[in-house]
């Protein structure tokens, strides 16, 4: 029979595991994100927290309560302990920002590369402007995807790997899609020109 110091013991080494699993990385979702998405996010958000000490939240809100988006993310910062990134996104204020504890923390990661606007380059902008037809699947996609990056590259500068991270396959389709699709309307313009103003 195990004894209750025994029991004590292996307690007190589940809990902060068990608590981590539970910890919620998506502080905030205006029914922008359907379960299964918030899930995955915890699940990385969770892991890069366990192997970096670095927490990594999500606010997808539909309007921002103040005017501008850093303000609205420097009330947020006060309720959260350091080190931590913020992701930010605002559906009708047409806003997107990453917010950081410190600039050591903002190291870990390229902000303007994860904000780039250009298909080739950024994880969020681009996706969130690929889905006219479908704007919730666009939002879904993009926050996941840009979310999934700046964990990878917080983990990559501590030397670690993350199991749960989506990896560069789904970028690369992204990435692939966007090059056809740009290129196929550069082709369209080009053939313009040339019928227009050459030929």
């Amino acid at each position: 029979m195990v004894s209750l110091a025994v029991k004590r013991a292996l307690a007190l080494l589940i809990l902060p595991f068990t608590l981590l699993a539970l910890q919620n990385f998506v502080i905030k979702n205006d029914n922008l994100l359907p379960q299964k998405t918030i899930d995955k996010i915890n699940e990385i958000g969770a892991e890069l927290y366990g192997k970096t000490g670095i927490a990594l939240y999500l606010v997808a809100v539909q309007k921002m309560p103040t005017e501008k988006i850093v303000d609205y993310e420097k009330e947020l910062a006060q309720t959260l302990p350091p080190p931590f990134v913020l992701l930010t996104f605002a559906l009708k204020d047409h806003k997107v920002d990453i917010y950081t504890s410190s600039p050591e923390v903002a190291q870990t990661f390229d902000k303007e590369q994860v904000l780039s606007p250009f298909p080739w380059k950024g994880t969020i902008i681009p996706l969130l402007e690929s889905h006219s037809k479908n704007k919730k699947a666009a939002i879904e996609a993009a926050l996941l995807n840009g979310y999934a990056d700046i964990a990878e590259q917080i983990a990559a500068s501590r030397s670690v790997e993350l199991q749960s991270g989506i990896g560069s396959t789904n970028r690369t389709i992204y990435l692939a899609l966007r090059i056809l699709f740009y290129g196929i309307l550069l082709l369209i313009f080009a053939n313009f020109i040339y019928r227009r103003f050459i030929k």
